[in-house]
């Protein structure tokens, strides 16, 4: 049997090897461009797992940074509000320890205290795009009803109710001046204070949950990352303010009006301390999560770290390929070129 070469076969082999040769010039200068490896299954083999873990967490702590600007922006603006409810509580704290030394009138305290009350359920309804920030994981309702609305409000009605059944008639009343102090302080530590007991609270005045919201804030730690408006000491400063604006204060005889403004100054005061205690358990949730940010910058460098070693290109190397293959590339053409003119009929 007599073997054969024909041309064409030569040409055939010529061009496939060129298309290799060229399938690897390409992935030569992709790493050349990009630094990293063109194939990571052929360069890594089972160190792709590796390298897939190492991606995904990176990935994780991007999204958790990510959401923890969120997370600070709540936090500040939690902050902003226990503030400008503090300002406002210790203003008419003030105010009441005047009207304990005779003054100031019964009018402007009503005043001041329902403008009190009123920026306290504004503040307790602030929102953070679109989510409610004292409202707990309820965060899609909005948490405190206003107390002095038209038609009147549940709680206002139940504050009514008690009144009515306490003293045989409305703040409204003309009789209302007849009201003993001991008889008022009785109703205010009694069937008043009931008003502002958590079942209460969470039946007439608040629809936040008493669960805060929590977040994830590194990879290994979920915290409290929020207040809810079913604090005690929101509680506290509503049910002072309330005193104030709807007990018929004006008409109130001395000792009455007396008993009125010092539980109230009570009330407010304790609400003042306790939202002290709130803005100090904010600042820790803020220092949480800046610590985790910290933490997950340092991780963040290291799983980059891993995963650039990993996928790193040898770009010298890849440079001498692509010089080789190119040269390769260039005779492999001439070759062909030379075969396919090769013609039987020249010999002939």
């Amino acid at each position: 049997m007599t073997n054969s070469i024909s041309s064409f076969g030569m040409s055939g082999a010529l061009t496939n090897s060129i298309l290799r040769m060229e399938t690897q010039l390409a992935q030569y200068q992709k790493e050349i461009s990009t630094g990293n490896v063109s194939d990571l299954g052929n360069s890594l083999g089972a160190g792709v797992a590796l390298d897939y873990s190492y991606g995904e967490s990176s990935a994780m702590l991007t999204s958790i940074t990510s959401a923890n600007s969120l997370v600070n922006s709540r936090l500040q603006l939690t902050q902003n509000a226990l503030s400008s409810v503090s300002s406002t509580a210790q203003s008419l704290q003030q105010a009441l320890v005047q009207a304990q030394n005779g003054a100031g009138s019964a009018a402007t305290l009503v005043t001041e205290a329902q403008n009190a009350l009123g920026n306290l359920t504004s503040t307790l309804n602030t929102a953070d795009g679109g989510a409610y920030v004292f409202a707990g994981i309820n965060s899609g309702t909005s948490p405190v009803a206003s107390y002095l609305a038209t038609p009147p409000s549940a709680a206002q009605q139940a504050v009514a109710s008690a009144f009515q059944s306490a003293f045989g008639m409305s703040q409204s009343s003309s009789n209302v001046g007849s009201i003993t102090a001991s008889q008022m302080q009785s109703f205010l530590s009694g069937s008043f204070a009931n008003q502002f007991s958590p079942s209460n609270w969470s039946a007439n005045w608040s629809q936040a949950s008493s669960q805060p919201v929590q977040s994830q804030i590194s990879l290994s730690q979920t915290t409290n990352t929020s207040v809810t408006a079913n604090d005690p000491a929101f509680r506290q400063l509503a049910e002072g303010y309330t005193m104030l604006s709807d007990l018929a204060l004006p008409s109130l005889n001395q000792s009455a009006y007396n008993t009125v403004v010092a539980a109230a100054s009570s009330l407010i005061g304790q609400g003042v301390s306790g939202l002290t205690q709130l803005q100090a358990s904010v600042g820790v949730m803020q220092n949480q999560v800046a610590t985790a940010n910290q933490t997950m910058s340092v991780q963040q460098n290291y799983f980059q770290t891993q995963i650039s070693t990993l996928e790193s290109a040898d770009q010298t190397q890849a440079s001498v390929a692509v010089n080789n293959l190119t040269t390769q590339i260039e005779t492999a053409y001439q070759l062909t070129s030379k075969l396919q003119k090769l013609s039987l009929a020249n010999y002939l």
